[in-house]
This record gives C-alpha cells, sequence and structure tokens, in this order.
C-alpha cells in the first residue's frame, strides 16, 4: 500500500476505513430509498386522488333497449311506471284499465278497471309518490294510491313450482307468483312484488268534464288544480282534500274541502292543452299550444289573481310539451323548433334573466318567471313530446317525435346520454325508475326498457367549476350546499366558494403573520443581542409546538367574543403600538448618548414600553373613534343596509365615512411616509450637517409628528370625500359573482379572527427559516458595507435581504403551505359558512375543513364523496402549482445572490 508522506514529515495512508466505506454505501441507500419513497408516495396520493374523481367526469351508461310489450294500440295510454327494482311495471289505459306486467317478458298479470262506469279525460301522477288523481267525464275527481308493496319470503313461504323455476334461472331472474313476481335475492330471501290500487276519495267540482288535472302533496294533503268545463266555457279551479285523524280508530283520513275558482285565464283562443301547480300549491300555470301561458298566484292579499301572462316560445313556435322535475318549482318546456329550455320564479326585485315573451306582468306579484335552462337546441323537425321527470334526482328523460330518447341534468344543464328507439317512432310516453337506474319508452306500437346508470351526472366541469343557476337564484351563482332538509332539494355542489375561502383565510393569515416574521428575523439576525437570540429564537420556535385544535378552542372561544366587544379598539391597536415604538424611537435619540449607550444591553425591556404606551393608546381612543364615526355601535354600523334610508328606515348609521377612515389610513400613512422621505428628509439631512445631535433629533421627532398628522389629515379627507359621493363600503358590490365590499355585517367567527390566530401559527415556521436564510449571509458582505460608512440598518436592506432573498422567499412559501393547509383553526373560528365575500367580518369555508367536516358522513362513492375527493385533489394542485412557482423564482434569487 503506498505511503504518502505529509508536510509535517509524518506518513499516512490514503485508504479509507471499510467501517466507513461501508456507512457510506449504507447512508447513500438509505437517503435515495427516502427520497425515492417520498415522492413515490406523493405520487400515489396524487394517483390515488385521480382515481377516485375520475368517475365524476365520465359519460352515462344506457343499455341496448329490449321490446317489453311489441303490439300496443297506437301508443295509447295515460301513464306508464315501473317499481324500484325494474321487475314490474304498470299502465293506466284510457278506458281506465291499469295493466301490471312482467319487464322481462311483457306478460300482464294483474288487470283492473279504476272506474267501472265513468270516462276518464285526464290524469296525474306524481314523480315521487304513490298518489295519482283522476279526472272524469262528469265533473268529479277520484284520489287512488298506485304503487307497489314489496314482501320477502323464506322458501317454505314459496311454493314449490316457483322455487324450482327460479332454482334453474340465474340470480336476479323473474317468475309469477301470486298476482305478481318474485325474485330470490343475494341474501337467499325471496322478494315478492305486487301492484296495488286502492280508491282513497272523490269530489264533484264541477258540471262540466275536467279537461286538465294536476296535484301536488302537501304536509296536510294534496291541493288538485283542475280545469273543467267545456270548450267554450271553460273553469280553473284548486280544491284541497285535508288529511285528519279519526279519534275512533286513531287513523288518518282525507277530506275535500270546498272548490276555489280562479280568475279567468283567457289569452289564447280556446281551452289551454298543459296545466301544472307549484310546490306549495301557491302558482298554477296554463299553457296553450300557441305558447301562451298564465300564471295564477292563489295567496294574494285579495283572493286569486293573475300574477303574470306572456309567452314561452319564440315567434311561429309551437308548444309541444310542458311538465315539472322533481320539487315541482322547475318548468321544462318544448316547442316545434327543437328547443328544450326551463325556468321557475325569483323575486321580482332581483329579477336578471330571460323574461317571458311579450310579458305582462300584475304590480302586485312579488315574483317572476325566468327563463333559466336552455338543455337543448335541436333541428326544427326533432320536437320533444313526452317527459319524465326522475323521483331521485334533477334528471329528466325527453321523448322526441324523431324517436329519440335524449336524458339531461337540468341543475347542469348538460346532455347526459342519447337513445335511439327501434323503428325510429315517435316516443309518446316515459317512465324513470326510482332508482333512476333505468327507463321505459312508450312508442305507437311498442314498449322499451333501458338500464341506465347516470353515473354522477350533477358534476362536471361546468357544474363545479362556474356559476349555475339554482332554484330561486336570481341569477347564476357559486354555491355549496351538500346538504338539506329535504329529498328533493337541490344539490349545490359548487367548488369555488371552497377555494375562495382558502384563499381568504390564507390571505389574512398571511397579512398578519408574514410581516411580523420576517421583519422578526431580520431584527434578530442583524440587530438583537446574540445572547438574547439565543433565548428568543428558540421560544418562538417553541410556538410552532402548540397545537392547531388549541389554538382554534383559544380563537372561538376566547378571543372571539373579546374581539367583538371591542372591534375599533382591536383596529387600532395595529396602528398605535407602530405608532408608539416609533415615537418613543424619536423621543430616544433625544437622550444623551451616553445613557444611551449604558442601557443599550436592556433595549428588549424598554421596548415594553411603548408596547404598553400605544395599548393603552388604542384603550383610550378606540370608544371615541366608535362613539364619533359609527354612533356608539360599530356592529349596528356594520349591518346597516344602505338601502334603508329610501325605505323609510334608521338612518342614524346612513354615514360611510368611518369605514373609509379604516380603510385609507394604512394608505394615507404610506403616502405620508413617502412624502417625508422624499421631500422633507432630505432638507434636515442638508441643514443638520453641522449641527448638534440634539438638534438632529429634534427636527427628525417634527418631522414625524409633521407625518403622522398628515396621515391623519389625508385618511380623514379621502373618507369625506368618499362619503360626500355616496360610496358606501356596506353595500354589495359583486365581482366574478364575489361580494369585494371589505366591510359588511359583523359575525363573531371571521376572517380577521383567523388572521391573527392562524398568524400566530404559520409565524414560527417562517421566522425560523428566515432567520437561517440571514445568518447564513456571508459575514464578509456585512464587513465590506459597513467598511464602507454604510449604516447596519442600510447593510440589513440593500445587502443581507437581497443575499438572502431565496431563504426568505422559501419561507413565505413554507409559511404560506402550512396556512393554505390549516384545518383545525379555520374549521373552529372561520365560521364554515360557504360564501364568497372579502369581508373581513365574516367567515368562509376551506377545502381542508369542508373536507374534515363532511367526509366521515358522505355516503361511500356518491357524487358528494367524489366531489370531497375532489377538493383533496384541487387542494393538492394549488400547493403543487405554489410550491413550483416559488421552487423557479427561489433559484432565480439564488442565482443572483451566488453572483454577489
Amino acid at each position: 500500500m503506498e505511503q504518502q508522506r505529509s508536510f509535517t514529515g509524518r506518513s499516512r495512508r490514503r485508504t479509507t476505513r471499510k467501517g466507513v466505506v461501508l456507512a457510506d454505501g449504507m447512508a447513500r441507500v438509505l437517503i435515495s430509498t427516502g427520497g425515492i419513497g417520498t415522492i413515490v408516495a406523493v405520487m400515489g396520493v396524487c394517483i390515488f386522488l385521480v382515481w377516485v374523481v375520475v368517475p365524476l367526469f365520465q359519460s352515462a351508461e344506457v343499455s341496448e333497449p329490449r321490446f317489453v310489450i311489441s303490439e300496443m294500440d297506437n301508443g295509447q295510454l295515460l301513464h306508464v311506471a315501473v317499481d324500484e327494482y325494474q321487475a314490474m311495471g304498470w299502465l293506466m289505459l284510457p278506458d281506465s284499465t291499469v295493466q301490471g306486467f312482467r319487464i322481462d317478458t311483457g306478460e300482464v298479470l294483474v288487470e283492473k278497471k279504476v272506474a267501472e262506469d265513468r270516462e276518464i279525460t285526464c290524469f296525474s301522477c306524481l314523480v315521487s309518490d304513490t298518489r295519482a288523481a283522476l279526472g272524469f267525464a262528469d265533473g268529479t275527481v277520484q284520489l287512488i294510491d298506485i304503487g307497489f308493496a314489496t314482501s320477502y319470503y323464506d322458501s317454505d313461504g314459496v311454493p314449490d313450482d316457483v322455487r324450482s323455476e327460479l332454482a334453474e334461472k340465474p340470480p336476479g331472474s323473474i317468475a309469477a307468483m301470486g298476482g305478481g313476481i318474485v325474485q330470490l335475492t343475494p341474501e337467499g330471501q325471496y322478494r315478492q312484488q305486487i301492484l296495488l290500487i286502492e280508491e282513497v276519495e272523490s269530489a264533484s267540482i264541477s258540471d262540466g268534464p275536467i279537461r286538465l288535472i294536476d296535484h301536488v302533496e302537501l304536509s296536510d294533503g294534496p291541493v288538485i288544480a283542475v280545469l273543467a268545463g267545456s270548450e267554450e266555457a271553460f273553469e280553473l279551479k284548486t280544491i284541497v282534500c285535508r288529511q285528519k285523524e279519526d279519534f275512533m280508530t286513531g287513523g288518518m283520513t282525507l277530506e275535500f274541502e270546498e272548490p276555489e275558482t280562479l280568475p279567468k285565464v283567457r289569452l289564447a283562443k280556446g281551452c289551454p292543452e298543459f296545466l301544472e301547480i307549484s310546490s306549495r300549491g301557491n302558482d298554477i300555470y296554463a299553457a296553450w299550444r300557441s305558447g301562451e301561458v298564465i300564471r295564477v298566484r292563489r295567496s294574494g292579499e285579495e283572493g286569486p289573481f293573475i300574477a303574470e301572462k306572456g309567452r314561452l316560445t319564440e315567434s311561429g313556435a309551437e308548444l309541444t310539451s310542458f311538465g315539472m322535475i322533481l320539487g315541482d318549482n322547475t318548468l321544462i318546456w318544448g316547442d316545434s323548433h327543437g328547443a328544450v329550455k326551463g325556468g321557475f320564479l325569483v323575486p321580482v326585485e332581483s329579477f336578471t334573466g330571460q323574461d317571458l315573451h311579450d310579458v305582462v306582468r300584475d304590480g302586485s306579484a312579488r315574483f317572476a318567471f325566468v327563463e333559466s335552462k336552455i338543455l337543448d337546441r335541436l333541428e326544427e323537425g326533432e320536437t320533444l313530446i313526452s317527459m319524465a321527470p326522475s323521483g331521485h334526482s334533477r334528471l329528466i328523460a325527453c321523448g322526441f317525435s324523431g324517436g329519440k330518447v335524449r336524458i339531461y341534468n337540468v341543475t347542469s344543464a348538460s346532455t347526459i346520454a342519447t337513445l335511439d328507439v327501434p323503428g325510429e317512432m315517435p316516443v309518446l310516453a316515459l317512465t324513470t325508475s326510482p332508482k333512476e337506474d333505468g327507463f321505459i319508452a312508450v312508442t305507437p306500437d311498442s314498449v322499451f326498457h333501458c338500464f341506465l346508470d347516470p353515473l354522477h351526472s350533477e358534476a362536471g366541469m361546468a357544474a363545479l367549476f362556474l356559476p349555475v343557476w339554482y332554484e330561486d337564484y336570481a341569477e347564476p351563482q357559486h354555491m355549496w350546499q351538500s346538504s338539506s332538509a329535504t329529498d328533493d332539494t337541490e344539490p349545490k355542489l359548487g367548488l369555488m366558494p371552497l377555494v375562495f375561502g382558502s384563499v381568504k383565510a390564507t390571505f389574512y393569515a398571511m397579512l398578519f403573520g408574514a410581516p411580523l416574521a420576517l421583519l422578526a428575523a431580520i431584527y434578530s439576525s442583524e440587530f438583537l443581542n446574540p445572547r438574547a437570540k439565543a433565548a428568543v429564537k428558540p421560544t418562538i420556535e417553541l410556538m410552532a409546538s402548540l397545537p392547531s385544535v388549541v389554538l382554534g378552542f383559544l380563537a372561538a372561544l376566547v378571543f372571539a367574543p373579546f374581539v367583538e366587544k371591542m372591534v375599533p379598539t382591536v383596529f387600532l391597536l395595529l396602528l398605535c403600538v407602530p405608532f408608539a415604538i416609533l415615537f418613543c424611537a424619536y423621543v430616544w435619540q433625544l437622550l444623551p448618548s451616553g445613557r444611551t449607550r449604558r442601557v443599550a444591553g436592556l433595549r428588549p425591556l424598554i421596548m415594553v414600553v411603548p408596547i404598553l404606551l400605544g395599548i393603552l393608546l388604542a384603550l383610550v381612543v378606540g370608544p371615541m373613534v366608535e362613539q364619533f364615526f359609527f354612533d356608539g355601535d360599530i356592529k349596528g354600523w356594520l349591518a346597516w343596509d344602505p338601502g334603508a334610508a329610501a325605505a323609510g328606515g334608521d338612518g342614524r348609521f346612513a354615514g360611510g365615512m368611518g369605514g373609509w377612515l379604516l380603510l385609507c389610513l394604512p394608505v394615507s400613512a404610506f403616502a405620508a411616509a413617502l412624502l417625508g422621505n422624499r421631500l422633507v428628509l432630505p432638507w434636515i439631512r442638508r441643514i443638520t450637517v453641522d449641527s448638534g445631535r440634539t438638534a438632529a433629533a429634534w427636527l427628525d421627532l417634527l418631522r414625524f409628528t409633521s407625518v403622522s398628522l398628515l396621515a391623519i389629515g389625508l385618511a380623514l379627507a379621502m373618507a369625506a370625500l368618499f362619503d360626500g359621493l355616496g360610496l358606501d363600503l356596506r353595500g354589495d358590490c359583486f365581482f366574478w359573482h364575489t361580494d369585494v365590499s371589505p366591510l359588511d355585517t359583523y359575525v363573531q367567527r371571521n376572517a380577521l379572527i383567523v388572521g391573527f390566530v392562524m398568524g400566530f401559527a404559520v409565524i414560527p415556521i417562517i421566522y425560523t427559516i428566515a432567520d437561517d436564510a440571514l445568518s447564513a449571509v456571508p459575514e464578509h458582505l456585512r464587513s465590506g458595507s459597513l467598511g464602507t460608512g454604510a449604516t447596519p440598518w442600510q447593510t440589513a436592506v440593500r445587502i443581507v435581504v437581497p443575499t438572502a432573498m431565496s431563504g426568505l422567499f422559501s419561507a413565505l412559501m413554507i409559511g404560506l403551505g402550512r396556512a393554505v393547509g390549516e384545518t383545525m383553526i379555520v374549521l373552529m373560528a372561520l365560521g364554515n359558512t360557504a360564501i364568497m365575500d372579502w369581508n373581513v367580518f365574516n367567515g368562509a369555508r376551506t377545502l381542508s375543513a369542508n373536507i374534515a367536516v363532511e367526509l366521515p358522513e358522505a355516503v361511500r362513492n356518491s357524487t358528494h364523496y367524489r366531489t370531497l375527493f375532489l377538493a383533496a385533489l384541487v387542494l393538492f394542485a394549488m400547493t403543487f402549482v405554489i410550491n413550483t412557482l416559488a421552487e423557479v423564482v427561489r433559484l432565480r434569487f439564488r442565482k443572483r445572490a451566488v453572483q454577489l
């Protein structure tokens, strides 16, 4: 082995010990494995999220149609329905015969006449209920319950021949039994479906025939709307059927009240061809083939009245179909030009949508009908002639004259599936299964059955990330409302309010925490005594050990009630404490230099004095500001509606100067400081060249006082100007569907609280990384700057900070990532309201908090469940993009720093 001599003359071996080589190899393997494992783990999480989310954007699946009944009498029927297992269906024929049939073979299992001696003229059946209403030629209406009853049996309860028949067939097969069908379930039970028909109650409400009928079920019983009489002398009537408890049996019975005649609905020539009633029974729509429509309001102050009338179709187009979807709030109609549209009522005062054609609206109407959905625009010859709304969601199956069946999601106004029926015959009738997994189509000569898998029809890029026009709202909006009190409420799964909430919470947290952390790092790195820094830095880093749930608990139960009691004082603390520190700093310059040097080591303790003075000043001035600018009640001032004065409301909070003053003070302070530094400071330097330290200190104090007074004066002037122009910060000011008003109604758990507390949470990580970056700046750069005559402050600002900019930027980005992903603090202190406004006194809902709250309760693999995973993917993408951009910027700063 080669021996080499060192400069000392001693020999040394140029070999590495085996233990070192082994340790080096193991370290290399472990580090490589850990790095690759981290990348694989992150990519695995991303791939899993994508795998769960992808089905949200897949198209619906429709099976090939199969014949159920191959011989129909020109498709003449009043209604068709199917059970939830798609094993049995029923038809209502014009002669009042109800036929129950097998889906697989079309075999009629049961047949019953509902009315033996009366002629049925119209029929109404609800989407998600078994209650049906029939109208007869003799002017009577009949309520019936028609639906399927399900029973379960073990093997002993099923005849041997049925059991043997099912044993020879694959699972899910059907056999006839007891006037119905039976299936063997995967659990080994026999499930029987039987069609039950029960006459409930009837009433005579007209001398003429019932031409049209529709009804709606309310909590205390159904409300029925009918159009009765001859072609020339028809009347629009309603009749209420109340549920009453039989005190003898304890059961519920139905009893008809006296019918109510509504105003004449004369508009077009002849009798209306369509009639619909809304979900609460308040609005009745009558429409003609010509496209003309009338809306009758039942609950006017002086009785029923015609609220509005107009035309649904464009000039020259005829109305071909007209009906309600689930919830009975949204109307869907089609015309002879191939258009399929929808609309609903919105408040008149906020009406901004497409009005009816040639509309005439009553002055007392509080609601207006708006055309809000355009589902399709087909060729002129392809007209909508039948509709079947789903009883499970906002899906609707539409049949067209050219033999097509199209399935739409009304909420997102999207087409999710299209099917051509055999023979291209007109689709005269449709029905969807209760579970939304199939539908039946009726043509003039056949009945077809198809299986359907809509997947997640209410999702999609437009529905999740663009404004959607929901029922009862005046315009398209971003909304998140995943749960509701009733099943027929329209789901709202817009993710933009959650993205906005994350941005809002992060913005206010960084606005409060980032400047404090960076300034603290600069001070401790460049000016603080090393002994003091040895105690201060670990203390600040110890703040990071506080659990988020503890900070959220303190924010919700301690800080929020405290801040609510003294809002102006809290805002003034942000101004008074810095002012007191700067003022005391200028006063410090007036003291003899010998005394200040002797107590320089106690400077951190002396800093407590101006901080206490600033707090005391805010406590004294805060109530005065609230009394003078906000009439003694800032929460009442914030909650005041700018339109209240015009409506004769209380005008004590009408002035908006106080709010403008709060916003203009930071701007005016910056402007005044800029003017003072650019204009006054050079003059002071020139005249104090030959002056002593005391004279220069007095001039500095005078300059600071003047700049402070100028800032207050500028703020007052700007506030008075904006208030004089009639501008008010509290009014709703929407831009891109976001309320950009910075001040509005005060909510206890708001962005201000979250900004303070979450800013407190991100300060340690930003401070630590920033301080390490500043401390890593080579000492020779500081020495060179100080040696050329620069002050420590000039050295820090012009040399140290630019050199360490890559590290400072990394600190900010890591703090930003910490704030974006925060869960418990925003969950407990931000109110969890999914709204989009910049009001600092209001809350929001973030992506992370929404996932934490709703994922445990979401049904596995449902649209809601997968949308929450999409929210997680969006959060992942946000942090990935932010970190990537941050790395690009950091590398650029690093290249510039290396050149130094």
